[in-house]
């Protein structure tokens, strides 16, 4: 009885673990808040956007491209200190840190709007689109604000 018995035990086991490993967990995914851009005046064509970008997924993001139905390109910014001169550049991709949080603030990272031909007013919103590695988009709505 006692072979039978350790066989029945091992097949549990090797089950337990075949359906443990079977398991998919499902990774937490990435949250935008505070998503804002300042109004702008008649006629201008550029603004910036600032946000807060969370990861609570278990590896790295990176954005590889941002859109905007309201502007003919988005670009993610950085201003940098360059000899002793503070710059704004563009940057290819923003990586948001597993667990963390990229703040687009001013002079910090910010998201770009060039060509913009119609920003709705003070309380209107727009969606911008954020698409991530892995082909991953998270659309979110931007609200304009008064200075």
């Amino acid at each position: 009885m006692l072979p039978a018995f350790a066989r029945f035990v091992c097949l549990c086991a090797a089950l337990l673990l075949a359906l443990t490993a079977c398991q998919k967990k499902t990774e937490p995914g990435l949250r935008a808040s505070n998503a804002h851009m300042w109004a702008i005046a008649p006629g201008q064509t550029t603004a910036a956007v600032y946000l807060r970008l969370e990861n609570s997924a278990a590896r790295e993001r990176t954005i590889q491209l941002v859109s905007t139905p309201i502007a003919g390109r988005a670009e993610v910014h950085r201003h940098i200190h360059e000899d002793g001169v503070m710059k704004m550049r563009p940057v290819a991709h923003a990586r948001v840190a597993a667990g963390a949080v990229l703040a687009f603030e001013p002079a910090g990272y910010h998201i770009m709007l060039m060509d913009v031909a119609d920003a709705p007013p003070v309380g209107g919103s727009f969606p911008l689109t954020l698409e991530f590695d892995g082909a991953e988009k998270l659309v979110v709505d931007v609200e304009v604000r008064s200075r």
